[in-house]
């Protein structure tokens, strides 16, 4: 007992000792933290902080991944949109060429038919001939 009350007369100032805090209160943070690291309990809440954190950033991943699938759904919608009105211009512009086309060889075919009714001269007694009769429109 005598060896116990020495050692605890050393070791008594050394213990009590701070500017603020004793030391002791220092060395018995320090056992529970090194006690609560190695303890099952900590292992486990460690695990399970692991567990929802990797859980979170999993739903987030997914949730991102939805919204990218969402947009890229949505952007090939308006491309498809975009190219049937293009297909549809495209095939109205081939149209109105065909129609264009069409009118200019209807238009030369009546200048044609013009120069032709020009080049020939009336005759004398200003009567209509057959083929000028055919020509018209509205018989």
């Amino acid at each position: 007992m005598t060896v116990v009350l020495a050692i605890w007369r050393v070791i008594r100032p050394i213990l009590t000792f701070g500017i603020t805090l004793p030391v002791w209160v220092f060395l018995i943070a320090g056992g529970w933290i090194w006690w609560d690291r190695t303890s099952a309990v900590r292992i486990a809440v460690n695990r399970a902080v692991t567990e929802l954190v990797a859980g979170a950033e999993l739903d987030a991943l997914n949730a991102q991944l939805v919204e990218e699938r969402r947009l890229r759904a949505w952007s090939d919608s308006k491309a498809d949109e975009q190219r049937k009105i293009a297909d549809e211009e495209r095939s109205a512009r081939v149209e109105l060429e065909t129609r264009l086309t069409l009118t200019d060889a209807q238009k030369k075919e009546m200048s044609d038919e013009l120069a032709e009714i020009e080049s020939r001269p009336p005759p004398a007694d200003c009567r209509v001939d057959q083929h000028f009769l055919d020509g018209l429109r509205n018989k």
